[in-house]
């Protein structure tokens, strides 16, 4: 039957209705409507509207596209996981980052194919990837990942390793702290990587300590500012405090402050 008007989308949401809010996502006339109509199918979450949400994430508007990929986040169906990759290439950085919160949303199936993201030709889907294995938290990304801290661009690298700082597992501290002298040194990559060990916590302690004697005085200091700030942090046990202060003359000599 033939729609006269615009679909009236809330009630089509309140009575559940799929079939009827699909053929809204439909509705050429007026983009709101389409918007309107794929955040309620998010909203529903069922199952037979993510082909046509998958669809709609090609819509001349952006904000079906963006409403669509947040939809297929609340969905989780692992059919999306790729249509989802490749919208992290939208022009839009709003559906790219609703692109990246899905993925996270549909959790651990999206874990191989956002690896694989990782070695995507554009800059900007190599750190939505990361970015998303990051609040993922899974295991198995971490090797990609420390990949990733010689990616060309520095967007990346800095994604990587704040994600690696989210999973926090003790293999990424020794790249973590090779990258807190970054190629070209990129400043906001230093602070990632610093941020990260920062997380990580006491695994990164011994390991920061052993950078204390590197030949270079910049590797040093960078290493001294780290052991400070998890110090600071109340992260570290009383017992896995002591090393740290037994470095208090080599940390004040590199010119970094030490707490009380």
């Amino acid at each position: 039957m033939p729609l006269f008007g615009p679909p009236n989308v809330e009630k089509l949401k309140a009575k559940g209705d799929a079939p009827g809010l699909i053929k809204a996502l439909g509705y050429q006339k007026d983009g709101p409507v389409r918007q309107a109509a794929a955040s309620a199918l998010g909203q529903i979450r069922d199952a037979r509207a993510v082909e046509p949400l998958i669809a709609a994430l090609k819509d001349e508007s952006w904000s079906v596209r963006q409403a669509a990929a947040s939809a297929l986040g609340q969905i989780r169906d692992a059919r999306a996981v790729e249509p989802l990759i490749a919208a992290l290439k939208d022009q839009d950085r709003a559906v790219r980052r609703a692109a990246a919160g899905a993925l996270v949303q549909i959790g651990a199936r999206a874990v191989e194919p956002l690896i694989a993201a990782l070695r995507d030709d554009y800059w900007a889907v190599r750190r939505a990837a990361a970015e998303a294995l990051g609040q993922i938290g899974d295991a198995p990304a971490v090797e990609p990942l420390i990949a990733a801290l010689k990616d060309s661009a520095g967007a990346v690298r800095r994604a990587a390793a704040e994600a690696l700082g989210q999973i926090g597992d003790a293999p990424a501290v020794e790249p973590l702290i090779a990258a807190l002298m970054d190629q070209g040194y990129n400043h906001s990559v230093y602070q990632a990587a610093a941020g990260a060990l920062v997380q990580i916590g006491a695994p990164a302690v011994e390991p920061l300590i052993a950078a204390l004697k590197d030949q270079d005085r910049a590797v040093r200091k960078a290493a001294a500012k780290v052991l400070v700030d998890i110090y600071r942090s109340g992260k570290l046990e009383p017992k896995k405090r002591s090393p740290v202060l037994a470095q208090r003359s080599a940390i004040t000599e590199l010119g970094v402050a030490f707490p009380d």
